[in-house]
């Protein structure tokens, strides 16, 4: 199945928190007898003839059967952000026992596509979405909840006092969108165990979580994503701090409540959310804005794309409504820079001018003026961040190769302004990671094979190459 969003159960004897929030539980929820740690995190990927942008929902609860035991209080999640990543959803003390469902509760669905089918769409009772325009709706949920989840191999799930396991669900995007654009949860759902750890290993990593610090305590802090959820995060003096030219110390010193960050988690079997990497994304009080290029203009170069912005720093929220499409105007001079931090790119790929601009690509503007009384923003910083992308591998690698090429890749490439893209080189490092191949290589990345990558994108002389840090592998769609 195609993985849109990785419910991951993760249990161990131990208490959670030094701050409060939703990543980490000051107590347990739930009480008496003997308690293990449990922990909920998400991954994902989107189907055919539309390009799905955006796809919240909320996980109003999660309770574990018998005894109705809640380990999720609600949470908002943005699916489709996590084709190549995973982020966490709760961390809280349970029980010991022998469980044997899993039910959800999800609720509030709100989708943004790109829609490519050629001609105009009415989603059920939504307004009409023209051809090629960016459109939100909220789809119609079919399958009814409460969702029970009892039939997967992983049940019976046993809890055992001091024991440190963990669970992650999928939900499958290709079978979860319906052809009418409503959602059907009855289907793509399954749930796997995670290997069991020790202590404080890990038991999954959560890469490239962005958010907002939100308060500060000794050697931690609570962080806010975009979709409002809270994660208690703890860090060491292993922790890697990127905080380019604004805090030369580059130590916990550096971080302040409001700036945007991007972190690197490790989450632990005991509970912990501990930082591996923390890097500046907007410093306190910096205007900024990202989200995917959905338009570049046909100026060559371009001097103005349009983004669906789905981040944006304090200051610039009145003036950038998420979740709507702004257009920004590249001033004169602009720095482009790559929002890379630890990952060392291959040569030769370089993001220097607006020629280097594609559809598709994930950009951060600072947000220099509002333009009146068309509203356009000006930047004079812009910086490529990190792109996630699934679609067949058409070219395999080559033994002992590092390369490999996808087609056909989702419609907002392959209908895109000016030149249409219609495969996409993957450029492989030593630090990609892969996931659910087989092995879990890049020997497991084979010719028809269904994949979603993570990396930066690139115009890399009229090719679109995108250099990646994860390859995970993903269910043919309607197979």
């Amino acid at each position: 199945m195609r993985r849109l969003g990785a419910l991951c159960a993760v249990v161990a004897f131990a208490s959670l928190s030094i701050l409060p929030g939703c990543g980490k539980s000051e107590g347990p929820l739930v009480g008496g007898g003997a308690k293990g740690q449990f922990s909920l995190t998400v991954h994902d990927a989107a189907p055919v003839g539309i390009t799905v942008l955006s796809l919240q929902v909320t996980i109003q609860s999660a309770f574990l059967q018998p005894g109705n035991v809640s380990v999720s209080l609600p949470q908002t999640i943005d699916l489709a952000r996590l084709q190549s990543d995973t982020t966490l959803i709760s961390s809280l003390q349970i029980p010991a026992g022998t469980y044997t469902s899993l039910v959800l509760d999800i609720e509030n669905p709100s989708m943004i596509f790109i829609n490519n089918t050629g001609g105009p769409v009415t989603p059920n009772d939504n307004p009409t979405c023209l051809a090629g325009a960016v459109c939100q709706i909220t789809p119609v949920s079919l399958g009814g909840n409460p969702i029970p989840l009892s039939s997967a191999p992983v049940f019976p799930f046993q809890v055992a006092q001091n024991a440190e396991v963990g669970l992650e669900l999928d939900l499958d995007i290709a079978d979860l969108v319906q052809s009418d654009y409503s959602l059907n949860f009855s289907t793509g759902l399954n749930v796997t165990q995670l290997t069991s750890v020790q202590g404080a290993a890990e038991i999954r990593g959560l890469h490239h979580v962005l958010g907002t610090v939100t308060t500060l305590g000794a050697d931690a802090f609570t962080f806010t994503t975009p979709t409002g959820m809270q994660l208690g995060v703890t860090t060491n003096n292993t922790t890697k701090f990127n905080f380019p030219a604004s805090c030369l110390t580059d130590n916990f010193a550096c971080v302040k409540v409001n700036q945007v960050l991007e972190l690197d988690l490790s989450l632990e079997g005991n509970g912990t959310l501990l930082a591996t990497e923390v890097d500046l994304e907007a410093d306190v009080n910096v205007a900024e804005i990202s989200g995917p290029i959905v338009l570049l203009d046909t100026n060559s170069p371009p001097q103005s794309f349009q983004m669906l912005v789905l981040q944006a720093s304090p200051v610039a929220v009145a003036n950038a409504p998420l979740g709507e499409v702004q257009t920004v105007s590249i001033g004169t001079p602009t720095t482009f820079s790559v929002d890379n931090h630890s990952f060392v790119l291959p040569a030769g790929l370089t993001f220097t001018s607006a020629s280097s601009l594609l559809v598709g690509q994930e950009a951060l503007a600072d947000v220099d003026i509002i333009l009146a009384p068309s509203l356009v923003i000006r930047t004079s910083t812009l910086a490529l961040r990190r792109s996630q992308v699934t679609a067949l591998v058409l070219t395999a690698p080559a033994v002992n190769g590092t390369t490999f090429v996808l087609s056909p890749l989702p419609s907002i490439f392959q209908t895109a302004l000016p030149t249409n893209i219609l495969q996409m080189t993957v450029d492989t490092t030593t630090q990609t990671t892969y996931e659910d191949l087989t092995p879990d290589t890049i020997a497991g990345v084979i010719a028809g094979n269904n994949v979603s990558v993570g990396g930066f994108l690139f115009n890399a002389a009229g090719t679109a190459t995108i250099a990646v840090d994860a390859v995970r592998g993903q269910p043919i769609p309607g197979q």
